[in-house]
């Protein structure tokens, strides 16, 4: 559903609708670095929050969360949350995250959602 790639461009980080969640792939071998399953729903979006060198990831369940790469290119990498902040959602509504981007000076994230609105998280 989702591709970014990391600052070094030595690793990239998948999403997926199918239960596998977010996965790190070593570039160029192919290896799987580390996965995070147990999402429930589908990663939908991918992007870098910049101030902080986290990946952001967006879910079809209005989720924003933010995961710690750093280790990725050590010895025992693994990809740890650091932030999850569910959107508000009016009561009986479901909102889904289909795309995120840095805001210019990289401090916040806007989410654009699937019912046509957009949401900054700073």
């Amino acid at each position: 559903m989702c591709l970014a790639l990391s600052r070094s461009r030595r690793i990239a980080f998948t999403g997926s609708n199918d239960g596998q969640g977010l996965r790190a792939w070593a570039l160029p071998s192919g290896a799987c670095l580390a996965h995070v399953g147990g999402f429930g729903c589908a990663v939908s979006a991918m992007s870098w929050h910049i101030a902080s060198h986290c990946l952001a990831t967006g879910t079809e369940d209005g989720t924003v969360s933010l995961w710690d790469t750093a280790t990725l290119e050590g010895e025992a990498p693994e990809l740890r949350q650091v932030h999850s902040l569910p959107l508000d959602q009016p009561q009986g509504m479901h909102v889904e995250v289909v795309c995120l981007t840095p805001s210019a000076d990289g401090t916040a994230l806007f989410c654009g959602l699937d019912d046509g609105n957009i949401v900054l998280l700073s």
